[in-house]
């Protein structure tokens, strides 16, 4: 419901910022007499998205924990800036002018594909963050009922899922950055040897 509290524990998030690889909460226990508020940080690092909250600290201490929040927050900032100084390739955003337009009745497993920027942080809207080459999910499929689309990004070769309304489209092959075109080989090899070395196993 759109009226409803998000809560950690018996905690009402009162202020979120996602920055990076993190959510940053402050919180607070209006109940809680001798430990009121609380920081703590949250991401969805597992294959089932699922909220993790760590790195929590509690005080009765408002100035205390607005400091400790707006410090955290100030950490991922700089962490994100320090990761952005470090790409080596265009970090333009990808539009649909890059792209053939997702048709749910077409197949786009083995595909490279672009993420909608929409569906991103702001800091995270660049073709590094969208580039994908789409590995597989029911969704993946043409005319496919599920959502669950799985993906390798292209320049972190990190794994992830995303759903099929996610997608923006197929990167057109003339609109395909050099550095693109390098890391689909090596991922592409790199899937090839696994695959082998699974069946061998067989």
């Amino acid at each position: 419901m759109e009226n409803e509290k998000r809560t950690v524990d018996t905690y009402e998030v009162k202020h979120a910022i996602c920055m990076g690889d993190k959510e940053i909460l402050f919180t607070e226990d209006e109940e809680n007499s001798d430990r009121p508020y609380m920081v703590c940080n949250c991401n969805w690092d597992n294959p089932l998205g699922i909220e993790q909250y760590f790195e929590a600290v509690v005080s009765a201490d408002y100035l205390e924990m607005m400091t400790e929040f707006t410090a955290r927050v100030t950490e991922q900032i700089e962490a994100v800036k320090a990761e952005r100084a470090g790409i080596d390739v265009p970090l333009g955003t990808f539009t649909l002018e890059h792209c053939v337009p997702d048709d749910r009745g077409e197949s786009i497993e083995n595909k490279v594909a672009v993420i909608r920027a929409e569906r991103l942080r702001p800091e995270c809207r660049t073709a590094d963050k969208q580039i994908v080459l789409v590995t597989g999910g029911f969704c993946s499929q043409a005319k496919a009922r599920g959502r669950a689309v799985y993906v390798v990004y292209l320049y972190s070769g990190k794994e992830s899922r995303w759903n099929r309304e996610d997608i923006l489209g197929v990167v057109k092959a003339e609109c395909m950055p050099s550095w693109a075109k390098e890391r689909l080989q090596q991922i592409e090899a790199e899937r090839q040897v696994k695959q082998k070395n699974q069946e061998q196993v067989r």
